[in-house]
């Protein structure tokens, strides 16, 4: 006789066998193309139709009047700085556009503008770099370093130092009005 235990096994295993038997006779469906010429036209016809109605667009009620267009403002410029007077404040040394008093503008292009702790270009430390686009004030000077023109200035955030308005080819500070 056998024990509770392998009755339970030889159970499962006449279970496993019949459902494996099962699966091996079940079939794979079979698709079966019938052609049914006059269904097809008029199944794509009832379609075309429910969509067309569906799909007819009707103009939605508007509340508020469209605006009309305006058109863009012209900007013209109303001063160049390049316009302003240059003169030469110091001897060997380049042309100024700048005066004390004057707020200066940092150049759109060359980067930002080292302000220093003394007028020397070479040996001063750097203080802070005032951004392209960034105002400054013209405190004092100008000196001249090393064939550049030096302006002591004040920025926006308070920081006071040196930085140089050009060097006779290229201009890094530009009036503004």
């Amino acid at each position: 006789m056998l024990s509770l235990f392998h009755r339970k096994r030889v159970y499962w295993l006449v279970v496993s066998l019949f459902l494996a038997s099962l699966a091996c006779r079940v079939e794979a469906p079979r698709i079966i193309l019938e052609e049914t010429p006059t269904a097809l036209p008029t199944q794509v016809q009832v379609v075309t139709e429910v969509a067309v109605e569906i799909i007819t667009a009707t103009p939605l009620p508007t509340s508020t009047p469209q605006p009309t267009s305006t058109p863009e403002p012209t900007l013209t410029p109303t001063w160049d700085p390049l316009t302003a007077p240059i003169y030469y404040p110091l001897p060997d040394c380049v042309a100024s556009r700048l005066h004390r008093g004057d707020r200066a503008m940092v150049s759109l292009v060359g980067g930002p503008n080292a302000i220093r702790y003394g007028s020397d270009l070479q040996y001063d430390t750097i203080l802070y770099y005032a951004q392209p686009g960034e105002i400054v004030l013209i405190v004092d000077g100008p000196w001249c370093s090393h064939g550049w023109l030096v302006w002591f200035v004040e920025t926006i955030n308070g920081v006071l130092g040196y930085t140089p308005e050009g060097n006779g080819n290229e201009y890094w500070l530009f009036p503004v009005k």
